[in-house]
């Protein structure tokens, strides 16, 4: 080893930590959320079905905002000089793909607060009445501002995936499949942390549609386990640098993991408890809270085992 310039095990080769992970896993919990209810929605005003006070919406109210603020908050601690985080909202560079989603979550943000609060317009109305005249307005246009939402959102979701897609020097992020894997797995997170609050927190009653919302966890688990599927064979059929990344679901403790958090918890509870619990179980309390839990651990497995193992090997 040379004494001056040491060798490459020295250095550490992560340098996004758990922070990034979280950020990640946040923004597609507020981006699956609001797809998943605003989609419902409109599923449910198509058919002249009553949307008025369900709490998979009520519940996607409070995540939305909550869970984008919690990341971007934990992205700007994340900063080398966190209150100079302000200059990368006045200074853009549209050939960067982090501009662009500066861009939308400067747009998203306040739209999710617009969307809680008509959600929650009664109760905000009489502790500040203030808001009356504003919330009107925004009633108005509801229609158009739920499209915007859910088109920001759907950015949001695929986002993080493009931005850790550019990274060229890393087999494993640098796929076009990962924006697809991470707007699936927001999917996947979304309607489990709606079904979780919903549950916890709000009324169940007949017609509240967290049965509707737990009978998505088929076709979404079936899309997340074909973009890992997608990946790994991509990797394989890649250069050396690339399939000696394919060691990352194979070997060491981000294998662990893969295997029992993202495949386990995240994809096969899930789906083999939908399949094989009675149908009066199925439905109570206890098994909606249970497997949301596996589902919403599964996705923070997988916003870890990418940032972490991803750059672990570099090409």
């Amino acid at each position: 080893m040379n004494n001056i310039w040491g060798d490459m095990a020295q250095y550490d080769p992560v340098v996004w930590n758990w922070i990034i992970a979280v950020y990640l896993f946040m923004a597609g919990l507020s981006a699956g959320s609001l797809l998943v209810a605003i989609g419902l929605r409109w599923y449910k005003e198509k058919r002249g079905l009553p949307v008025e006070g369900l709490p998979v919406i009520k519940a996607s109210a409070l995540i939305g905002p909550l869970a984008i603020c919690a990341g971007m908050g934990l992205l700007v601690l994340d900063l080398t000089k966190p209150f100079h985080f302000y200059l990368i909202l006045i200074n853009y560079n549209l050939t960067s793909v982090m501009a662009w989603g500066v861009i939308a979550l400067l747009v998203y943000i306040p739209l999710v607060f617009v969307y809680a609060a008509l959600v929650f317009e009664r109760p905000l109305v009489e502790k500040v009445p203030a808001l009356a005249g504003m919330l009107k307005v925004a009633r108005t246009l509801e229609g158009t501002l739920l499209k915007v939402i859910f088109a920001l959102a759907l950015a949001v979701g695929v986002y993080t995936g493009f931005l850790l897609s550019a990274m060229i020097s890393y087999p494993i992020l640098n796929t076009a499949v990962l924006p697809a894997l991470f707007l699936a797995s927001a999917l996947s997170v979304g309607s489990a942390g709606n079904i979780l609050v919903a549950t916890l927190f709000f009324n169940k009653k007949a017609s509240d549609c967290i049965e509707q919302v737990h009978r998505i966890e088929y076709p979404v688990a079936f899309n997340e386990a074909l973009c890992l599927v997608l990946l790994f064979v991509g990797l394989n059929f890649s250069g050396p640098a690339a399939q000696a990344a394919t060691a990352a679901i194979t070997t060491g403790t981000w294998a662990s993991v893969f295997w029992i958090g993202v495949v386990g918890l995240g994809l096969a509870v899930p789906v083999l408890a939908s399949v094989f619990t009675p149908a009066k179980l199925k439905h109570s309390r206890g098994f909606l809270i249970a497997v949301s839990c596996c589902t919403i651990i599964g996705v923070l497995s997988l916003r870890h085992f990418v940032v972490y193992a991803g750059q672990s090997y570099i090409s």
